[in-house]
């Protein structure tokens, strides 16, 4: 018989994927025949760093990387550069938020911020100097400034939503370990 602490992580798991597909399929739709003038936020990078800040055992590694490099395929994007570069990030924000149980949601909100404005940049600056095609600066800033918006929206639905919590320093694994 599978413990709580194990079912419940991966049925968390398992939640992270169904999320992360619904936003792949929901930016394959094609909504209207018009182009859009503000790009849509990065939910993918959002939901996995609220994921990330708040359980890290709910999106390993492993997981993170197979979505990113399916988005990267489907999106015809160059495949594993965003992955890299994005998970880089995500590492960053697990080793910050795995020493404190409870990070100001201000804090919390500065280091996404931080993180994913780096991301972005890196990921320009890397196909500028390979002279593969880039958006404009212009939809850059706000593909950055939209994600930043929205993620507190994203913190509410991971929160209030799917009732991913922070781990309380009483919450053990079936094996003794902290989740």
């Amino acid at each position: 018989m599978v413990d709580p602490a194990t079912f419940r992580r991966w049925l968390f798991r398992a939640v992270f994927v169904a999320l992360c597909a619904v936003v792949i399929f929901g930016k394959m739709l094609p909504l209207s025949a018009i182009p859009r003038v503000v790009p849509g936020p990065d939910l993918i990078f959002a939901f996995t760093a609220a994921f990330i800040m708040r359980r890290p055992r709910y999106a390993p590694v492993g997981l993170i990387v197979v979505i990113l490099l399916l988005t990267d395929i489907l999106f015809l994007r160059p495949i594993g550069l965003w992955p890299a570069i994005a998970l880089v990030g995500f590492e960053i924000m697990r080793n910050r938020s795995t020493g404190s149980t409870e990070t100001p949601l201000p804090v919390e909100i500065f280091l996404f911020s931080a993180v994913f404005t780096g991301c972005v940049l890196i990921n320009a600056l890397i196909l500028l100097a390979f002279g593969l095609p880039l958006i404009s600066f212009q939809s850059l800033v706000l593909h950055v400034l939209v994600t930043l918006i929205s993620y507190p929206l994203v913190l509410l639905i991971t929160h209030f939503g799917l009732r991913v919590r922070r781990a309380r320093p009483t919450d053990v694994d079936a094996v003794g370990g902290t989740l």
